[in-house]
């Protein structure tokens, strides 16, 4: 098992322990961690029916007896109020008539631990959570940082917190249950952390796809390992988004959240974002901030995983609403990241209108 310790100056400390076949150890982890008595465990139907009979059977063996799971259905449309009140009512129910401590586990994917983390956020004005991701997705990306929440009218996570979990306990071995879109798709996130931060990552990727594919350990341990990081070191510098450090997560996103909502979740999410790479870098070059030749290597390694870099089945006029409704734009200006090479970025802001239009007419060309 590998540790990497998330530490926040003035803020939360936490691990994020990273193994091969280590959810049957959860429960001595978590007794340990004396987070309280009582469990309250999220998953879906899905992800419960690979993993939540070991993860039980962990909990059980490490003592805890009072246990109650709930199941929120796939898919980001029920990333939303209705779930968030259902669960938030479950877990009450679950612990009202209790006089020992909650703490919640969340298993699964990106929704799973964006809407239980939420609710744990805010049930009894906090209560600790613990994320274990299921997808490549949360692995190297939405399992930490602390961001939560719901989409509200389409427009992605406008309702949340940020609260930084207990623990993240990642067992690789999981992997093996995902689907080749959705482990293309959570490497849509390991592409956009090789741009900001690591040419190092980038190499790796574009040297041994087949090997992580094929879920080799040590190579799915390196750029696990590395994204985990990368991430770790942002969050440290800039815990709550305020101060155009943490910013840099959002490379792909700004295009590629609004392609995700217009299409109405057609597109997973590391999809969306792999075509709001590719937007994003075609801005830049139209700037002059990005080598033609950079973005073309960028985008070759994108095709290879096999994510989409073209839009289909998506109205301009849809995709620019769901733009402009961007939480991180201030004063109807809007605000992207944009790459300047492999492993560095900029911040731009007020970009004509225009020219982002034109790049995603151009992207919805090449898709028909």
């Amino acid at each position: 098992m590998k540790t990497i310790t998330v530490d926040i100056p003035k803020g939360s400390k936490y691990d994020i322990v990273i193994g091969h076949d280590i959810l049957g150890r959860i429960g001595q982890r978590l007794k340990k961690q004396n987070l309280g008595d009582i469990v309250f465990v999220t998953t879906s139907p899905r992800i419960g029916s690979h993993h939540l009979k070991p993860l039980l059977k962990s909990l059980k063996s490490a003592g805890f007896t009072s246990i109650k799971v709930d199941k929120i259905p796939d898919g980001e449309k029920h990333k939303n109020q209705k779930t968030y009140l259902r669960l938030s009512r479950s877990i009450l129910a679950f612990d009202k008539n209790s006089d020992k401590r909650v703490f919640v586990i969340n298993l699964g994917g990106g929704v799973v631990g964006d809407v239980s983390g939420f609710v744990a956020s805010t049930y009894n004005r906090g209560t600790d959570y613990v994320q274990v991701p299921t997808t490549l997705l949360a692995f190297v990306d939405c399992g930490i940082g602390g961001k939560l929440g719901i989409n509200l009218d389409s427009t992605k996570n406008i309702i949340g917190t940020i609260c930084q979990p207990a623990l993240v306990y990642g067992d690789l071995n999981v992997l093996s249950t995902l689907s080749k879109r959705e482990m293309r798709s959570g490497m849509a996130e390991v592409v956009k952390y090789g741009v900001i931060s690591s040419p190092h990552l980038f190499e790796l990727m574009e040297n041994n796809l087949d090997k992580i594919f094929a879920l080799d350990h040590n190579t799915i341990d390196k750029i696990v390992s590395e994204c985990y990081t990368i991430k770790a070191k942002i969050i440290t510098l800039d815990e709550l988004d305020r101060k155009d450090v943490r910013v840099v997560l959002n490379y792909g996103h700004t295009i590629g959240h609004a392609v995700e909502a217009a299409s109405q979740y057609a597109y997973r999410h590391g999809e969306a974002v792999s075509i709001g790479i590719a937007c994003a870098n075609d801005v830049a070059v139209k700037l002059g901030l990005l080598n033609k030749d950079v973005a073309a290597r960028i985008e070759h390694l994108l095709t290879r995983i096999g994510l989409p870099v073209s839009i289909k089945n998506c109205r301009i006029d849809d995709i620019m609403r769901h733009f402009w409704r961007d939480k991180k734009f201030v004063n109807g200006q809007n605000k992207m990241i944009l790459a300047t090479g492999i492993g560095s970025t900029t911040i731009r802001k007020g970009i004509p209108e225009g020219t982002i239009v034109s790049v995603i007419k151009s992207r919805s060309a090449q898709g028909r």
